[in-house]
Order: C-alpha cells, then sequence, then structure tokens
C-alpha cells in the first residue's frame, strides 16, 4: 500500500546554521514558529536593554528537538531593522506583537559545530561574517584578528576583547548595533576541549559570557546550543575539573528547549497531514469520530489542546493510534541519536516502522500502528544498544519478559508489551497501565473482556503485578516476600506512630526554596528553610538555620476548621512585622496521608527489613516502588502546595499564579528581610563556606590590599582569582580609586555606592563607636553584618572590614586573645582571617583638647602622621614610641636607675591597650597631668613642658643601657690597671694575657682569653663579652643586682689574673716578651706584698724615672741601704695604697 504515509520533507532535513543561512526563503519556508520559539527569542532579545548584564545564553535541548532551526531564525530576525522583522514574522504566519520589533540590529557571527579549537572558530566565523556583509574593519584590528586565529596559543581573554571591538566599532561604522555570536554544537567544542585537555577553549566561554555582560551600548549577544550540560562532557575528568566546568556554565543563563507533549503532537500531525489529495480522508473522520471520544473520557487529551483542535490531530496523525502518537516524544527522547529524531522514525522504511507496518497490509486495510508495533520497531532497529540508554533496565526487563511468553497467545504478548512500554514511559502524558488504558491501547475499547482476561491471566502466571497505590501494572520480577503483606503491616505501624506532618517531614522533599530574584540581584543565595506545620505549630517561634532568610510554611490541616484558622492566624495583624515567613494554605490534602504512608512504609522495608537482604528481585522491586511511590507524593505536593494554593505574607493573601510568582514573593521576602545588603558577584567569595583556593585568592587581595594600596590594581599582575575579587568588589564598589592627586587609596564607598556598601560601611562605624572605649569581638561584628538587615556573606566581610582599616588605619586597635596589637603587620591578618574569634577591634578617637594634644605630639614624635589622610592617625604618633620600648633590651625595661618619672613612662608604655589611652590616659600622669579628656581644656603651656619633659624621658629611657655599657668598662679598666681608651685597653689586656696563657691552668682565665682573643675591639664590645663571662648573663639581660654581682666578680678575676701574672715572672728563663715585666715585692714582720708592673715607654714615666734617678745622685753621700731602704718605704706605701682601692 504505498504512498499512503509520507513526511513533509521540511520535517526531516537537518540544518546547517551557516550553509543554511545564506537561502533564508528555502530554509525557513513551512518553518513552524512555536511558543517555546517566541518564548526564547523574547527572553534572549531581553539581554538587549540597555541595563542588562544578561546576554549570554546556552540554549539545551535533546536532539532534534529544532535548536539549529531556532538559531538560524534568531540569526534572521535580529539582523533585520522593525520593518523587515515584521515582514519575516507575517512570512511566518506569527504575529507581529509577539516579538519586539524595536530591538538593535545585530551581526550574526554564526559558529557551526566542528570538532576544532573553539577560539580559532569563533575568530574564524568573526572574519567570515565580516567578509559576507562587506564590513571593513581597521586595518590594526583585522591585522590582529588575522594573527590570532593560527595561533595555538591564542589566549581566551584577547578572543574576547577581539570581538568587543569589533562590536563596538560596528556601532559606529555600521548598521548594526553590535553583533550577536550563535555557536551551534557546541558539544563538539567542548568534546575536543575534553580530549585535549586544553581548558582554554572553555575559559573562552567564561570571557565570552563575562565580555558580553559589560558590552553595555555596544551589545554583545552568545548564544551557544547543545544537547547536554557542559560538565557532562567531562564525565570520565576528575571532581575539581567537573565542578570547574559546571562553574562556566553558571555564566549562560540555561534556556531548555524541549518542546511540550502538545506542541509534538500538534507537529506529528502537521508532519503526517497530506499535502496533496488525500485517499484516507474518510477513514481519518471516521476514526477520529470513534476513538477522540473515548480519550476525552480517559483523560488522554493534552489540557493545552482545546477539543476541536484534538480531534484534528487525531485525524490527521491516523493511522497513529492516539496512545502511540502520545507515547512517541517521550520514547524518542529517551532513544534519541543524530539519526533517530522523532521526524526520522515517521518518515523511515525501517522494520516495523509507521510506513513498513502500513505497506505490509493487504490491499484496503489500513493497520492502526499501535504501542506493541512501536516496541517491535524499537527492538529490532535498536537491539542490545536500547539496553545502555536511558531506563535501559525497564527495556531489558520487559525483553526477558516477553521472551518469557514466547509461543503464547498474541494478545497475552501484546498486553504485556503494552504494560513494559507504559511502565518505561513512566505516566508520560497522562497514560498509565491500567485496565482502561491498557484496553484503549489494545482494543479501542476501555472496558474490552479479552484485555481484562488477559491481565488476570498475566497476574496469575506472575509476570505483572498491580500496585494499588498507581492503579497501574507493572512486569512482576519475582519474589518468595509477599510485599503486600508487608507494606500494609509497615502502614498500620506508621499510622499508629506519626502524624502527617511528622511523616512529611521526613519523607517528603524540605530542600531550601531559593529566591532567584534576590539572589541574582544581590549575587549571595537566599533560601527558605521548608516546614510542614499543622495548624497548633503555627504559633511556634520561628527557628532557621543559619545561612537560610525565613520559613516557608506548608500548612497540613486536618480539616475545613483548622483550614479555616490557620487562614485567620495567617491574616492577623502581628504577621506583617513578620518579613521572614511566608505561609502556604492547601488546596486540598486528600490522599496526601496515604501517599507518604506509602512512602514511609516503603522506605521502612527497604532500610530496615532483614529478609530483603538475601532477596534480589524483592529488594529491586521495593526500591521501584519507592521512586515511584516519592514521584507521586511529590506531584501530589505540588498539586496541594502549587499555584492554585492560597499564599499569605505580612497578614494578607497574595496572589500566586506561576512559579515566577512564588520566585517573586520569596525574593520579596528576601528583600525585606535584607533591605541593607550589597550587590556583589563573585562566586569566589559571595557564600558562607569558601574553597581554600578562594581562601588563598582572599589571602592575596588583602596583602595587596595593605602593601600595595598606592599601585593601579593593586598590583595585581595578569588575570589570577584575586584579581576577579578585587574588580567585583574593591573596583566596581568604588572604594579603590584615584584620590585628586592622582594617588592610590582606599576609602569610604563614593556617594554614588554603585554596590550598595554604604550602609555596610555605616554599620562598621556605629558598631564600633557604640563600643567605645571597650574592644569589640571581631566575630560578633561579623556576625552583625550577617544578619538583617544586611545579610553579607561570611566570604565577603573579611574584605570589607580590612578596606574599612585601611580607610582608617590611624584609628582601628587590634587586641589578639585579649593583648593589644601594636604593629598590625600581614603575619597578624592571616591569623585573622583564619580565626576572627580570636580577635577583637576598638575605635581610637581624639575630639577637642585632645586632638590639640595629638597634633602636638605628632610634631614631636611622628610629623609624618598629619600628612596621612584620614585624621587623627594616632596609630603612627604612638607607634614611635611603642616601638622605641619595644625595642629597648631587658635590662632597660625593668631598671630602676631612672627617674620616676621615666619608670612611670615605661610603665605607661608596657599597659598600653590602645593608642589613645597610651597618649592621653596613661603618659600624661607620668608627670603629674591628669589624663586628657576630649571635653576638658589643656593650656598649650601645659602641653609644651608635657612633651619636653616626654621627650626628656624617652631620652634617659634609650640611654639605660648605653650607661651601663660604659660603666662596665671604666670598672673592668680599673681593677685591671688600665689605661687608655677602651681600643688601647682592650689589646694591652690581650698582651698581658698572652704572657700568662703558658703558666696558668686557671680555666676562667683562660675563657678570659678566649673572650679577649674573639672579641670585636670597638671600645666596649670586649668589656661586655667580659662582664657576660663573670655574671653568666648579657648585660642586656641584667638586673640590677647584677651590678654589683658583676663588680665583685671582675676583681676577683683581676687578683687571680696578677697572681698568674707573678707566677709567670719566677719561671726559671723568662721568654724575650717578658722582659718588660718586673716583679716587686716586701717583706716585713707582717707579711709580703707583691706586684707584678710592666714597663713601658710612656713619656710621663720616663720622666718620673730620671727624676727619681737624680734625686738619688742628689742623696749619694747615703749608703746603697739607706738609699733601698727609704725607696722600699715608699714602695710599702703605693702598695697599701693599692690594696686598700682594691
Amino acid at each position: 500500500m504505498p504512498n499512503l504515509i509520507s513526511v513533509a520533507a521540511r520535517f526531516t532535513r537537518s540544518v546547517h546554521i551557516r550553509h543554511d543561512f545564506r537561502d533564508l526563503r528555502h530554509r525557513l519556508d513551512g518553518y513552524i514558529v512555536t511558543p517555546l520559539v517566541l518564548q526564547t527569542t523574547a527572553r534572549i532579545i531581553s539581554g538587549l536593554h540597555l541595563e542588562s548584564r544578561e546576554r549570554a545564553f546556552s540554549i539545551t535541548g535533546p536532539f532534534g528537538a529544532g535548536k539549529s532551526a531556532l538559531g538560524l531564525f534568531l540569526a534572521h530576525f535580529l539582523m533585520r531593522n522593525s520593518a523587515s522583522r515584521r515582514t519575516l514574522l507575517h512570512s511566518l504566519h506569527v504575529d507581529a506583537n509577539a516579538l519586539p520589533l524595536d530591538v538593535p540590529s545585530l551581526l550574526p557571527v554564526l559558529v557551526p559545530g566542528n570538532n576544532s579549537s573553539l577560539r580559532r572558530a569563533v575568530l574564524q566565523a568573526l572574519v567570515d561574517a565580516l567578509r559576507k556583509w562587506h564590513i571593513k574593519v581597521p586595518e590594526q584590528l583585522s591585522q590582529q584578528i588575522a594573527a590570532a586565529i593560527p595561533d595555538p596559543a591564542l589566549d581566551p581573554v584577547q578572543t574576547a576583547t577581539l570581538v568587543e571591538q569589533t562590536a563596538r566599532y560596528l556601532r559606529v561604522h555600521s548598521d548594526y548595533a553590535g553583533l550577536v555570536l550563535i555557536i551551534d554544537e557546541l558539544g563538539q567544542y567542548l568534546d575536543y576541549a575534553a580530549r585535549h585537555d586544553d581548558e582554554r577553549d572553555l575559559f573562552v566561554l567564561q570571557t565570552l559570557a563575562e565580555m558580553a555582560a559589560r558590552s553595555g551600548d555596544a551589545p554583545v549577544l552568545v548564544v551557544t546550543i547543545l544537547h547536554q550540560a557542559f560538565e557532562q562532557y567531562t564525565l570520565h575528568a576528575g571532581a575539581r575539573r567537573r565542578i570547574e566546568w559546571a562553574k562556566v556554565q553558571g555564566r549562560f543563563v540555561d534556556l531548555a528547549f524541549q518542546e511540550p507533549l502538545s506542541q509534538m503532537v500538534r507537529l506529528i500531525a502537521a508532519a503526517l497531514r497530506p499535502a496533496g489529495a488525500d485517499p484516507l480522508r474518510e477513514q481519518r473522520l471516521q476514526w477520529a469520530e470513534r476513538v477522540v471520544p473515548l480519550t476525552e473520557a480517559l483523560g488522554l487529551r493534552p489540557a493545552e489542546i482545546g477539543s476541536h483542535e484534538w480531534r484534528q490531530i487525531v485525524a490527521d496523525s491516523f493511522p497513529l493510534h492516539p496512545m502511540t502518537m502520545l507515547a512517541l516524544p517521550g520514547i524518542v527522547r529517551q532513544l534519541a541519536q543524530n539519526e533517530r529524531s522523532l521526524f526520522a522514525f515517521l518518515a523511515s522504511d525501517e522494520p516495523w516502522g509507521l510506513r513498513d507496518v502500513v505497506q505490509q497490509a493487504p490491499d484496503g486495510a489500513v493497520p492502526i500502528y499501535r504501542l506493541s508495533h512501536l516496541f517491535n520497531y524499537v527492538e529490532t532497529n535498536l537491539g542490545a544498544s536500547l539496553f545502555a540508554r536511558s531506563r535501559g533496565r525497564r527495556w531489558a526487563e520487559l525483553v526477558e519478559a516477553r521472551a518469557d511468553l514466547t509461543g503464547a497467545d498474541p494478545l497475552l504478548l501484546d498486553t504485556l508489551t503494552v504494560v513494559g512500554v507504559l511502565g518505561a514511559l513512566e505516566r508520560a502524558a497522562g497514560m498509565r497501565a491500567c485496565q482502561a488504558h491498557l484496553a484503549f491501547a489494545l482494543a479501542d475499547d476501555p472496558s474490552d473482556p479479552a484485555v481484562a482476561a488477559a491481565l488476570e491471566t498475566l497476574q496469575k502466571r506472575q509476570h505483572i503485578t498491580y500496585r494499588r497505590f498507581r492503579d497501574s501494572f507493572v512486569l512482576w520480577e519475582g519474589s518468595d516476600l509477599d510485599l503486600e503483606l508487608l507494606m500494609q503491616q509497615a502502614r498500620r505501624m506508621l499510622a499508629e506512630r506519626y502524624s502527617l506532618c511528622q511523616l512529611l517531614m521526613r519523607y517528603a522533599d524540605t530542600t531550601p526554596r531559593i529566591a532567584y530574584r534576590h539572589s541574582y540581584r544581590t549575587g549571595a543565595t537566599r533560601a527558605f528553610a521548608v516546614r510542614y506545620v499543622d495548624v497548633q505549630q503555627l504559633a511556634d517561634t520561628m527557628t532557621v538555620a543559619a545561612g537560610l532568610v525565613g520559613e516557608l510554611l506548608y500548612v497540613v490541616p486536618s480539616d475545613e476548621e483548622e483550614l479555616s484558622r490557620a487562614e485567620q492566624w495567617a491574616c492577623h495583624p502581628d504577621r506583617r512585622q513578620e518579613t521572614a515567613r511566608i505561609i502556604v494554605l492547601p488546596r486540598h490534602v486528600h490522599e496526601m496521608r496515604e501517599m507518604a504512608l506509602d512512602v514511609a512504609a516503603l522506605r521502612m522495608l527497604a532500610e530496615e527489613h532483614e529478609a530483603l537482604e538475601h532477596d534480589r528481585v524483592a529488594r529491586r522491586e521495593v526500591h521501584s516502588r519507592l521512586i515511584e511511590a516519592e514521584q507521586i507524593l511529590r506531584d501530589t505536593l505540588a498539586e496541594a502546595y502549587g499555584v492554585q494554593s492560597r499564599w499569605f505574607y505580612g497578614g494578607q493573601q497574595v496572589p500566586v499564579a506561576n512559579a515566577r510568582q512564588i520566585d517573586d514573593l520569596l525574593s520579596k521576602a528576601a528583600d525585606a528581610t535584607y533591605p541593607l545588603a550589597p550587590r556583589i558577584w563573585n562566586e569566589l567569595v559571595g557564600r558562607d563556606a569558601i574553597s581554600s583556593a578562594a581562601a588563598k585568592a582572599r589571602r592575596n587581595v588583602v596583602a595587596a590590599m595593605l602593601e600595595q594600596v598606592d599601585q593601579a590594581l593593586l598590583g595585581i599582575q595578569g588575570y589570577p582569582p584575586e584579581r576577579a575579587i578585587y574588580a567585583s568588589i574593591l573596583q566596581r564598589g568604588g572604594l579603590h580609586r584615584q584620590n585628586e592627586q592622582g594617588t592610590w587609596e582606599i576609602g569610604p564607598p563614593p556617594p554614588s555606592d554603585p554596590l550598595g556598601l554604604l550602609p555596610v560601611w555605616r554599620a562598621m562605624e556605629i558598631k564600633l563607636m557604640e563600643a567605645g572605649t571597650q574592644p569589640l569581638a571581631l566575630a560578633a561584628l561579623y556576625a552583625f553584618l550577617q544578619q538583617p538587615p544586611y545579610g553579607i556573606k561570611a566570604g565577603v566581610i573579611p574584605i570589607l572590614f580590612v578596606a574599612f582599616y585601611v580607610a582608617r588605619a590611624g584609628e582601628i586597635v587590634f587586641y589578639e586573645h585579649g593583648n593589644y596589637v601594636p604593629v598590625p603587620d600581614m603575619a597578624m591578618f592571616e591569623r585573622l582571617l583564619a580565626r576572627p574569634d580570636y580577635f577583637a577591634v576598638r575605635l581610637g578617637r581624639a575630639e577637642g583638647a585632645r586632638f590639640l594634644l595629638y597634633r602636638q605630639l605628632a610634631e614631636a614624635f611622628a610629623p609624618q602622621a598629619l600628612t596621612q589622610r584620614v585624621q587623627p592617625a594616632l596609630l603612627a604618633v604612638a607607634l614611635p614610641l611603642l616601638r622605641t620600648y619595644h625595642q629597648l633590651p631587658a635590662y632597660s625595661k625593668q631598671t630602676k636607675q631612672l627617674s620616676p618619672q621615666t619608670q612611670a613612662v615605661r610603665q605607661a608604655l608596657r599597659e598600653a591597650r590602645a593608642p589613645d589611652e597610651l597618649l592621653f590616659e596613661l603618659l600624661p600622669p607620668a608627670f603629674g597631668v591628669p589624663p586628657v579628656s576630649g571635653h576638658e581644656s589643656v593650656s598649650l603651656e601645659q602641653m609644651h613642658t608635657f612633651i619636653d619633659q616626654l621627650r626628656q624621658s624617652m631620652r634617659e629611657l634609650q640611654e639605660a643601657f648605653p650607661s651601663l655599657r660604659r660603666i662596665i668598662l671604666a670598672h673592668t679598666m680599673h681593677v685591671f690597671g688600665l689605661s687608655g681608651d677602651g681600643v688601647v685597653a682592650h689589646r694591652e689586656l690581650l698582651q698581658r694575657y698572652q704572657r700568662i696563657a703558658a703558666v696558668t691552668n686557671d680555666t676562667q682565665l683562660h675563657a678570659l682569653g678566649a673572650r679577649l682573643e674573639t672579641a670585636v675591639p670597638d671600645g666596649e664590645a670586649w668589656a661586655l663579652s667580659v662582664a657576660a663571662l663573670v655574671v653568666k648573663r648579657p648585660p642586656d639581660q641584667w638586673h640590677d643586682a647584677d651590678v654589683p654581682v658583676f663588680q665583685a666578680a671582675i676583681a676577683d678575676l683581676a687578683r687571680r689574673f696578677r697572681a698568674a701574672e707573678e707566677l709567670s715572672l719566677t719561671a726559671p728563663i723568662l721568654p724575650s716578651s717578658h722582659r718588660e715585666v718586673m716583679r716587686v715585692g716586701i717583706t716585713n714582720g707582717n707579711g709580703e706584698m707583691s706586684r707584678v708592673v710592666h714597663l713601658t715607654a710612656n713619656s710621663d714615666v720616663q720622666r718620673l724615672r730620671g727624676e727619681l734617678q737624680a734625686l738619688l745622685r742628689r742623696y749619694a753621700h747615703l749608703s746603697t741601704e739607706q738609699q733601698l731602704g727609704a725607696m722600699a718605704e715608699v714602695l710599702q706605701q703605693l702598695l697599701l695604697n693599692e690594696q686598700q682601692l682594691v
């Protein structure tokens, strides 16, 4: 029976977006502009509003859905002017008001699918578009594009920049305001990038999307067309890489392109509708007359299709059975390939296809193409590959079940087949494997007795089983357990134990509901907790988990009276103050308890029943039933609490007619809860818990804020992650900017406040000012900013706080573990980023008399403080004083050999916990001046006296240790009998040691010699080293009590040194180096006194020696004994005098 079934050629022809664009009249002739096409086109066109930042779109849908044709239509529509667009829509039988006509015209840049580098393909398509439409760009830009295309290291940013520059040129020098970049078959490029491990071909999409978002009045639209999500092309890659790909897709507005069932059946009817004479006209009309009322009674007509149109569709699609027609889109969607779209099936001559079944029929008879035929087609032409596809297990079970019925009655086999097909489709188009639907599918009679008998037979033979809660039959896999009995027992126990609210909270989906519009506007994801409550629970205090805005209460009334009470409560005036609570009253709660009990019972069996562990078939059956029961419960709840339920907010009922209005309500509540939330769009830090990579980038931003604030972009080179953080917060927020002198600085948000940061800035100021002189816990400040009305994400707060600190660095005081941090450095900020709970802050202020004193102190100790932008810069004045104190040796920090005033200054520097406390409260009393407040006056004379005394005390404090050093040197020289300066004394004592080194075994003297030999002869260093030796502690660590210890110990060492010198003179043979050393001694009745003396060539000594010799000659008349006696008495007196001094 040839030529009875034909499909219009336009339905079977594939589209090549670049080639077909050249022949508009041929390729768009007969194109059906569906509501989905109009909706998708309008959504993309909305991105052309000047203030819009949504200009990157990803059209995702199954094979054969018409995505490429949509791209072709979009390109032709956008390139035209308003009048030409009206003509195009008229030629396609579309109302001219269906789409906005006055949007800017865009040059279409079409990138067809290709297994190559996307970066180069985009630029090549740009060149082709300019050439095709005879547009000549500047030579420099043309050369840059030409040079970039063959470059294997082409940078994604460069690619986006060249596209952006071209769009801006078009706006000024052509009839186009910008361009639209349409990338068809994007999956081929993503597959290429995944195979070659080149993420530049992925990140070029990110750079293009970001460029499009900021393209402004030279708009660039980026539209990609693909079959699945980005990350699906990296299924064999690591989790990190899949996440990165998903993030890139997040830059695009995802537009699902999947025609609804109603539109698909319209297209099927249009494809099968005869173009000329119709030999089957009478049969079509009779068929429709017979079956359409049955489909209406069975609820099979799609709700979007009217009765009259449905009758025409059923007639046009003859000889397809209505249930086959309704099943076709779902089956093709599961099994679709490039070459096997819906219309490829309709036009195919393959075995068991529509044309094949009709052609094999005897002349004069047109067989109805039923679901059993469709399964035979699928099994025959797909074979084993059928099992590898979506829901492959369901198809495999059907094949196995049919094999068990080989040779059985054909009606039994067909009945089993239709049960399996409808099970695999899972209630598609409202069809289910109930007795009425099965009888209609098999015999065109919902009450056909033969089908009823076949079902009973299949049940008895345990090929199928009936599921009560779905009113449908499913294939039976076989098990020894009586699941129905187990289900009844579990349901009974659960019904006694739990209320409906408890069941829903345990087993229904309570995933928080996101307020998408608010989240997009502010850059911070906001969600509402979902709770199922009875009327008694409505009055409970709202308790919301951290990170959630408020709660969405689904009320579960037991009867109409409770429903009325819930409505009264929802409308009570008290609700007007509850900005974070939304109440939903259901349309009905019919069967909700039964559905919840089914899910709970199946969960209990799956998780707790021991027998299932050893029965694989029963375990799989329970799992399958559980999936279905959960879906039914979701559907039931969606209907009960969907758009036809009643929603209340702020004490009033709010009209909700669709999902968009639900999100509007959620966003309205989020707006009211967080009216002062800033608008910060950054995926790295715009969340409460950030990744380690984001934390590292944030740390780098903080370091740049502290160390490179005077540089453009904070000195960030290239495009590391911290560049994006900087741009999204500090740059776009106007915090980092150039002042009038051209210097880069961080300051408060500008009056224009592009990101809404001023309320947050003022909140930090107010909280610190309210804390007064008491340190404010940083964790408490962070928590305050996270709460309403600000709601800042935890990842962002440290950046804003550090910006606040840098802008007011002279006033912010830090405490770590309760201890004042005098010099905040990057190491401290790293600890602060990791553990803010360890820190507290305080605002140091100076007003009135304090400010006057501050200026006087700054002029005296830190003139640079007066040049800082923020005044008063208290920390800049206090730092020199504190730094001086902290650099003092330990001796200076404890010695009492200072004036009382200086000791008081030292104590103030040690105990100060803030700059203002030090300067105004602790230092003045050290000099008898009362603490300076901002409200009491202090005379200029008092200030000058105070500053002069403070300067003297700081000088005395710094001189404490140098004075000790001088004392040590002087005393050491004295006990060793040294003269001259420190260098000469060191050299002399070293020479003396060298004379005794060989004749002494005194370890202390050898230690002295080692110090002398290794010490730097700078005057004092050697004496300090010797002092450290005898006291066993470096002088800079001494206490006052160590000074007398040193004096005694060094005197003892000197005595031992002289004894060693005397011993060396008694040696039989003195070395030549000892010939300038003499030992003199006196012995009388009191004992012996001796002394080693060193002969020197000192002029005074030589003069004394000459005078003594002359005196002896004058008394030459005395005998030698008399002369020696006189000299002995003088020598004895000298030795006595020395002993008394020592």
